[in-house]
């Protein structure tokens, strides 16, 4: 079905699954951002941040399997959290370890709650979808336990930026899921 005319999402589960998608395609670009940015900043961290932008690499083609064995389209803020994904990356990156940290912490914050609800929900009602999600769920939680363990939490820039990512993060869920 790889050819063949993509068709929209037409179930909530086809939509949870889309979204996934692009989001998958944000973290990779977080990670690559901030990877590119720790050859200068926090050499000692690119290592961590290669092997969970290799994670998310991973999460993402699962997502775009499932998409195209079912034909359908990816979302169409699929590029724009590729975008906002690296900028947001860059910016973390530069400002150094702490505001990296509370980055993947925020986002997979979010993440994790949204893959609780969608585990719940795809159960009964879609298999295909429920194992994609659950077979990236523990790769998440253990970045978001990792971030948690390395953030200064009582840091007031750490506060201000899991507030901001997880409020963004959100909203690019409530935003795909339209």
């Amino acid at each position: 079905m790889a050819n063949a005319p993509k068709r929209p999402a037409s179930s909530r589960a086809e939509k949870m699954i889309k979204v996934d998608h692009a989001g998958e395609n944000g973290a990779v670009n977080i990670y690559r951002a901030q990877a590119l940015v720790a050859t200068l900043r926090c050499p000692r961290l690119k290592s961590q941040l290669k092997d969970f932008q290799s994670h998310e690499e991973e999460h993402r083609q699962i997502f775009a399997t499932f998409l195209d064995q079912n034909g359908i389209r990816r979302c169409v803020s699929y590029h724009l959290t590729g975008i906002g994904g690296f900028a947001l990356g860059l910016v973390t990156g530069l400002m150094g370890p702490p505001a990296i940290a509370a980055t993947t912490y925020a986002v997979e914050n979010v993440v994790l709650e949204h893959l609780e609800h969608q585990m719940a929900y795809l159960k009964d009602c879609s298999p295909d979808a429920h194992k994609a999600v659950s077979d990236i769920y523990q790769d998440e939680k253990d970045h978001h336990d990792h971030a948690k363990s390395q953030m200064q939490s009582e840091k007031l820039l750490s506060k201000i930026l899991v507030l901001v990512i997880r409020g963004s993060t959100q909203a690019v869920i409530w935003f795909g899921m339209r």
